[in-house]
């Protein structure tokens, strides 16, 4: 006899949906997200490029100026960006890296920003 059994599917987040989930967040409290790319890429004629700088954030959020930095669930900063979020906060701006939306909604209750 064959029994039904609910499952609950896909139960490991990617850093696409905590990404996802952050900037519909900062969204639905007014801020404006501007995506920061870096990276190496192939172009179209095999050449490769690199765009942007190594550790930059994922994120720009113009409202209470700050960075966004998006990881996996329980990924790790790489030492480049250890090295940007230092320099950035030596500037004066804050670096915030979640990696999980309820981590970004406490930071920013933190702040008083929500």
């Amino acid at each position: 006899m064959s029994r039904f059994r609910l499952t609950a599917g896909r139960l490991k987040l990617s850093e696409n949906d905590v990404e996802r989930a952050c900037v519909d967040l900062l969204r639905a409290h007014g801020y404006y997200v501007v995506r920061l790319q870096s990276g190496l890429f192939k172009t179209a004629d095999g050449r490769w490029v690199r765009v942007g700088e190594p550790g930059l954030p994922d994120y720009a959020c113009i409202k209470q100026d700050f960075f966004l930095e998006v990881k996996r669930p329980h990924g790790k900063l790489s030492k480049a960006q250890i090295d940007k979020v230092f320099e950035l906060e030596a500037c004066g701006y804050s670096v915030c890296t979640v990696d999980a939306v309820e981590h970004l909604m406490r930071w920013l209750k933190e702040r008083g920003e929500v």
